[in-house]
């Protein structure tokens, strides 16, 4: 197999144990009256090509944020660093971001929302999330795997009794992402 190959299927699994979890944890974010009848969420096909590596560069001091929810309220973030990326030749940037207890840990998992130009209509209006562990290259360099096929949705996506962070405004890609989760119901 190629490497291709075995990232599919590597992919498809870990799709699968998701919906297992969703349809049967009493945690679930699926409302329980809907699990009986869930089949699974809606993903893209596996696009290897969407497996990016992107170069971190932390942001010194990072600014804190109030990011707007799903309920109205907000949640402190701190803006963490800036991954800068390549899909088809163009360059593009997201801001990762780090809870306020994680802030400045350079080796913490960063949090990144985005939107794209699917948003609200073939996947969840208010953003998609990755979350990131960045790491070094043997250059020095800090980097870390964009994988958007693990673009997920958020609880809200599922139930409208969760509350998360709507993407910021910066967040937003102007191409369509191909990969991940779509949205949750047909439409």
């Amino acid at each position: 197999m190629s490497i291709e190959q075995d990232y599919a299927k590597a992919l498809n699994q870990f799709r699968r144990e998701k919906d297992a979890y969703l349809r049967s944890e009493p945690d679930s974010p699926i409302p329980v009256e809907e699990r009986a009848g869930f089949a699974g969420l809606r993903y893209y096909p596996p696009l290897f090509a969407l497996r990016l590596v992107a170069r971190v560069e932390p942001v010194p001091e990072g600014e804190t944020v109030h990011m707007a929810t799903s309920d109205g309220a907000a949640r402190p973030f701190v803006k963490a660093a800036i991954l800068h990326f390549t899909i088809d030749g163009q360059n593009y940037q997201l801001t990762g971001y780090q809870s306020a207890e994680d802030a400045g840990d350079e080796g913490a998992a960063l949090f990144i929302p985005f939107r794209d130009a699917l948003s609200g209509k073939e996947t969840y209006g208010a953003g998609r999330y990755l979350d990131v562990q960045p790491e070094r290259a043997e250059d020095g360099t800090l980097i870390a795997t964009l994988d958007f096929n693990l673009a997920y949705n958020p609880y809200c996506a599922y139930n409208d009794h969760y509350s998360c962070p709507i993407t910021p405004a910066e967040n937003t890609l102007p191409i369509a992402i191909y990969a991940g989760e779509r949205n949750y119901h047909a439409d």
